[in-house]
């Protein structure tokens, strides 16, 4: 009896597993911006094109209104940072844009939803992308 036990155990981690292991590589590739929630309240993106593709091998480029690139790491646990970001100078009148640019390397944690990704930069408050 106890061995059933233990083997039922072991059959739930390694689902588990399988669930982390779809979401770790589930997050590359391109991801269009939709917008941000802060404080509860959803800002939508008002650039088409506003996009962030993250590649396998650590880098990322993308463009909300200025074009950046850089490297990034995550970890199977949802942490999400930027470590090096580098973007031109494009200045916009939009404060949404430019805040949603200041939050990239604010980014904390990642969590995938189906087609929707979420980019913590504060424990409530994050950037939405879509497939």
């Amino acid at each position: 009896m106890l061995l059933m036990s233990s083997l039922a155990f072991m059959s739930c981690g390694s689902d588990d597993e399988t669930e982390k292991e779809e979401n770790y590589s589930a997050l590359y590739g391109r991801w269009a911006l939709l917008g941000y929630v802060s404080n509860g309240n959803f800002v939508s993106n008002k650039y088409s094109g506003s996009y962030l593709s993250l590649q396998e091998n650590g880098i990322f480029n993308g463009e909300f209104c200025n074009e950046f690139s850089g490297k990034y790491s995550f970890s199977r646990d949802g942490e999400f940072h930027i470590l090096d970001c580098f973007s031109t100078q494009v200045m916009s009148t939009d404060a949404d844009i430019m805040f949603m640019e200041e939050q990239l390397i604010n980014l904390r944690s990642f969590e995938i939803e189906g087609n929707i990704l979420r980019l913590y930069y504060s424990p409530n408050d994050y950037l939405k992308f879509s497939r």
